[in-house]
């Protein structure tokens, strides 16, 4: 039997955006406004002396979460729920332990939308009005039903919110673990009163905290970019020095790596590699944005900056209300790399938006 050649599979379709933008002139970017559901963040610093503590501890303090065992979906459109939650703050909620391929999933957005993405058994019982998947070519296996909870039309008495009530209620039997957290409008409001809601509601809520690592590389090469720069080997090599893949291009014979630097490179005396890992809401991600702008402002003498957002790969959308889906995998991601005079770079990373053909 012969041995197959491996190595002339084409590589999964994936989607990459570049965009360059002036960040001392412009708001906070959409790229990050839009995307609702953070996992980890990353941010690498070259030839940084030492990380100012707010730098450090941004995403760290005051970024509790909590997780929701069993919870019936109905309660999301409770009326005091939506009223203290939902229209007062943000409220960023998802479901966590399902698989966006072959489970449902719930979640809320901070714009106030509701979301469940079904297989078709569960969608055809529940009788609300619903979107086939934008995945699913010829046989429909799941559906969309998106839900805007802040609608004036959306309250206790009205047709709509009636139907929709006895559809998850009497309809919808499964139960979901979410993860949620609430950024309240006012300071004197607790972030916590939202996992008190729901204990008054007899579930089961324990509290959750965000993880933290560091580690410092020294005496490093690292690559300069440019407008001229081949943009995809920089990425390239961010992605390598942060799940510390060896970056020793020059063993003879060396089988195992055959990586090489991109050029041009400096040598800088270290690299600072800060990661956080949890459930970060959209506006502690621009938070975190704006202070690493103003540091990266304030040192000029820095090559460049590079700020990596990795989101949940089985959420039910990515950016804003576009669907995601997960088949060779689920990234949704970006990368922001600040530059010396405002200048900086955003690397939006998507898995395919198309559904694998399948020929027989």
């Amino acid at each position: 039997m012969l041995s197959p050649e491996v190595w002339n599979f084409k590589p999964p379709q994936h989607h990459f955006s570049t965009e360059k933008r002036n960040y001392k002139k412009t708001d906070v970017p959409d790229v990050v406004k839009l995307h609702y559901f953070n996992h980890s963040v990353s941010l690498i610093l070259p030839d940084a002396a030492r990380i100012p503590d707010e730098l450090r501890t941004c995403l760290s303090e005051d970024s509790d979460y909590y997780r929701v065992n069993g919870l019936n979906v109905f309660e999301l459109i409770n009326k005091e729920f939506i009223e203290a939650f939902v229209k007062k703050g943000q409220l960023t909620l998802l479901t966590i332990g399902n698989r966006i391929d072959v489970d449902n999933s719930v979640a809320v957005t901070p714009t106030g939308h509701l979301i469940l993405s079904l297989l078709t058994e569960d969608f055809q019982k529940l009788g609300l009005e619903g979107k086939a998947s934008f995945f699913d070519r010829k046989v429909q296996t799941r559906y969309v039903v998106t839900i805007d909870l802040k609608s004036e039309n959306f309250t206790p008495g009205k047709k709509n919110y009636e139907h929709v009530q006895t559809s998850l209620k009497e309809r919808l039997n499964t139960k979901f673990d979410v993860i949620v957290s609430w950024n309240p409008p006012d300071e004197n409001l607790c972030p916590s009163s939202v996992a008190a809601w729901f204990h008054k509601c007899k579930y089961s809520v324990s509290l959750c905290q965000q993880t933290f690592l560091q580690r410092i590389e020294y005496s490093l090469p690292i690559p300069i970019i440019s407008n001229e720069f081949d943009n995809d080997k920089f990425f390239e090599w961010l992605g390598v020095f942060s799940i510390c893949g060896n970056l020793e291009s020059n063993i003879e014979n060396n089988y195992v790596n055959t990586y090489k630097y991109p050029l041009p490179v400096i040598n800088v005396g270290q690299v600072w590699y800060l990661q956080w890992t949890g459930f970060f809401t959209t506006k502690q991600i621009e938070t975190f944005y704006s202070i690493v702008e103003e540091y990266v402002l304030m040192k000029n003498s820095l090559p460049w900056v590079a700020l990596h957002v990795q989101g949940f790969l089985d959420s039910p959308v990515s950016w804003g209300l576009k669907e995601h889906t997960f088949y060779t995998d689920g990234d949704n991601s970006y990368t922001i790399v600040f530059r010396p005079g405002a200048h900086s770079i955003i690397r939006k990373s998507l898995s395919s938006n198309n559904k694998p053909r399948i020929f027989q």
